[in-house]
């Protein structure tokens, strides 16, 4: 039985308030959602710098091998901890899918576009490594997604095809991508974090929905209509541009709302976690070896 409106509304406000509140906050909400899950695999490097590490999370030895979902979280791009999403892992993880969680390079050490690049090389690590191991990662192509910063990371690294190509990957080695409540179309920057992090970076570099989507793979774009850090607008406008594009507002929704919703422990939503399943189910369905 679906739980009552009333008690997913304040689940979620209750969550978001302590992710919007900082990192012990989120290290908390962690905790509680991800209980005992662990990685399979810690810290595997996909580059020289002491923040380009990532985590690898299997689903039962029974689910795989399993279809590789990479996830990249937000923070504004100057901040972030792959260890404070295992509740992310878990959720996939208990759907049937092996996750990747990579660190990357953030601001003021780095700028754009150092952490698209570290994007486009933890991409060709985790594909290598699911290459390597057949038996626990299927070697179908990759499903990306993230939240926020997160989610462009995701979006621009495949969208500004010479980031994949410069890692010897194209458009073809992905066969999703997963968006929640992320920057597509911010430019001018007029806000601390895209102006710390873009610079003077043209916007006909920086941003998603300027760039060639006519061959994009599909797209899923998840927004809260009550989003005021970044407008439903973003979402709205590259679903409009990107032919194989899914996009799905939610009502009374805010910023961390969609992320908050892949918990498991009383915050889960099924207004951004049915569509979710939906998706993968059509691009990385799940096929168990007999």
């Amino acid at each position: 039985m679906p739980r009552p409106r009333l008690l997913v509304l304040a689940s979620n406000a209750l969550l978001a308030t302590l992710l919007l509140a900082g990192c012990d906050r989120l290290g908390a909400f962690n905790s509680l959602q991800a209980g005992d899950i662990k990685p399979a695999i810690t810290d595997l490097s996909y580059g020289p710098d002491a923040r380009q590490k990532m985590d690898i999370y299997l689903p039962a030895k029974l689910q795989r091998p399993a279809p590789l979902i990479i996830w990249f979280y937000g923070g504004s791009w100057d901040s972030g901890n792959k260890a404070k999403y295992a509740f992310v892992a878990k959720r996939f993880t208990d759907m049937g899918y092996a996750v990747a969680i990579p660190d990357y390079r953030l601001v003021p050490k780095v700028h754009y576009p150092a952490f698209v690049q570290d994007g486009a090389q933890a991409i060709k690590t985790a594909r290598a490594f699911a290459q390597e191991h057949p038996a626990d990662i299927t070697a179908q192509k990759l499903i990306l997604a993230g939240h926020s910063a997160g989610a462009y990371n995701a979006m621009q690294v495949v969208a500004r095809q010479s980031f994949l190509q410069k890692v010897g990957l194209t458009r073809n080695d992905i066969a999703g991508i997963i968006g929640l409540s992320g920057p597509y179309d911010f430019y001018p920057y007029d806000v601390d974090a895209t102006r710390n992090a873009f610079g003077d970076t043209p916007g006909a570099e920086s941003q998603p929905v300027n760039q060639d989507l006519a061959t994009m793979p599909p797209l899923l774009l998840i927004t809260g209509e009550a989003d005021h850090t970044v407008f439903p607008r973003n979402s709205i406008r590259l679903a409009k541009l990107a032919p194989k594009a899914t996009l799905v507002k939610i009502p009374d929704m805010n910023h961390v709302g969609t992320v908050v919703a892949l918990g498991t422990f009383l915050t889960g939503d099924a207004r951004v976690t049915k569509p979710i399943a939906q998706f993968l189910a059509q691009n990385a369905p799940i096929t168990l070896a007999k």
